[in-house]
């Protein structure tokens, strides 16, 4: 049996028991539906305080307002490029909305690191409104923790009262510094991410082989870890791409399960016919892998929660900046409207072969 069908085996008997405890555990002050499970608790009126009120803070929330600006503009664009690629598959975009589905989108042994990289980015969002909401001097009424599915989640919620009578900008700023600690968060991973795979490589792990390509009339498999070409250390895809262009016939020096072996290759036209990645030691992958899920969770909670779509930051943006004309409100309204449609258009048609 798939291992995917496992988990979701294993992800409807948990929360069959959840549904079975239901009593108890609302006793003990969770909420229960199906899928969804939350704990919500009163909490302190102040979050870290010194920190709050300190003037690196202050300039942060300013610096936030113009990121959550860059970051509704860019959330927009990525979900129109994403449609309008989708609707022309004769010029597919490289811009592709996807949800991130562990055993669907992504492989199962993923899931520990998305969890991961999901609970910490939602929580560092969190504390952060918590700490400009303490900087505006607006009372943090609640937080608690939320499991949707599988997938974690943390909230604050500032007194109510407060927060309607506060200055525009302080909302504004309360608002905006979620976003922006996302995409701060992803600048941070990003050239982690980038650079570090290069530097641990080991070799060029082969993931696929062409049919009838060079590599595959060589008896070349799925798994093989190329490490040398003509003598010539390889251990990244660009050194890989540049011996192949410097010669027609190679030695290949290949890392196989059963130990290493040698591949006579030839290819006129220098193209070996193989899909590749970095060779990394296990013991780093999950370094690795951490670090990729916090550039790719940030950055997309940065981007979809900055694009102004009802529940999300970047509308609440748009709400308080679109009072300030007639029927303001109801216009952000119609636009977060659309705005969803065309983004639940655009997953939809992530799923349609291309």
């Amino acid at each position: 049996m798939p291992t995917t069908i496992y988990f979701l085996i294993g992800l409807l008997v948990f929360w069959g028991i959840v549904l079975l405890l239901r009593e108890k555990l609302v006793e003990m002050g969770f909420t229960v539906y199906p899928f969804l499970l939350l704990w919500r608790k009163g909490t302190r009126a102040e979050w870290f305080p010194k920190l709050a009120r300190s003037r690196t803070f202050k300039v942060f929330e300013v610096i936030s307002l113009g990121i959550s600006i860059g970051a509704m503009l860019g959330g927009i664009s990525l979900i129109i490029l994403s449609l309008l690629g989708s609707l022309n598959p004769a010029k597919p975009s490289t811009v592709r909305l996807e949800p991130i589905i562990p055993g669907v989108t992504v492989g199962l042994d993923q899931a520990p690191y998305i969890l991961i990289a999901i609970g910490v980015s939602v929580l560092i969002h969190e504390l952060m409104h918590a700490i400009s909401a303490t900087s505006n001097r607006i009372s943090v009424k609640s937080g608690g923790i939320i499991l949707l599915g599988f997938f974690p989640g943390a909230f604050v919620e500032p007194e109510e009262r407060e927060f309607s009578n506060s200055s525009t900008l302080s909302k504004l700023k309360v608002v905006s510094v979620g976003i922006a600690i996302n995409l701060i968060l992803a600048g941070v991973f990003f050239p982690i991410v980038s650079y570090v795979p290069p530097m641990l490589s080991q070799g060029v792990l082969v993931e696929g082989v062409l049919p009838h390509s060079a590599a595959y009339n060589s008896s070349m498999e799925p798994g093989y870890v190329i490490q040398e070409i003509n003598g010539i250390r390889v251990t990244t895809p660009d050194q890989l791409h540049r011996v192949l262009e410097n010669f027609t016939t190679y030695l290949i020096e290949v890392k196989t399960p059963s130990g290493s072996e040698l591949f006579n290759v030839t290819s006129p036209n220098h193209f070996l016919g193989v899909y590749i990645t970095y060779y990394i030691p296990s013991y780093y992958l999950p370094l690795i892998s951490t670090a990729l899920w916090m550039f790719i969770v940030n950055l997309s909670l940065g981007l979809l929660n900055g694009a102004p779509l009802i529940i999300t930051d970047g509308g609440k943006v748009l709400n308080e900046l679109m009072k300030k004309i007639p029927h303001g409100e109801r216009i952000s309204l119609i636009l977060q409207g659309a705005l969803v449609l065309l983004l639940v258009f655009s997953i939809s048609l992530s799923f349609t072969p291309q």
